[in-house]
């Protein structure tokens, strides 16, 4: 199974079947940005971007993203 790695406070990457993506925050939202084979091919060497309003849809969208919610938005626990 795949896992999430956080990047930076408001980035994440997972690689899953060929495919690495990239979660970045946007001030509207969030942003996923993947790099397959099929964009390899026909987007000249690029990624392809989609754009999502919630980490719900993300989670809705995306099978191998399942949990990110409950990642980003848990509360920091102070140190005991």
């Amino acid at each position: 199974m795949a896992t999430i790695q956080q990047l930076s406070p408001t980035s994440y990457s997972l690689t899953a079947r060929g495919s690495r993506m990239v979660l970045e925050q946007t001030p509207k939202g969030w942003v996923m940005k993947t790099r397959n084979a099929s964009t390899r091919v026909w987007g000249m060497g690029g990624e392809s971007w989609k754009d999502f309003a919630s980490l719900i849809e993300v989670e809705a969208h995306y099978k191998s993203w399942r949990g990110i919610a409950a990642l980003v938005e848990a509360p920091i626990l102070p140190p005991q």
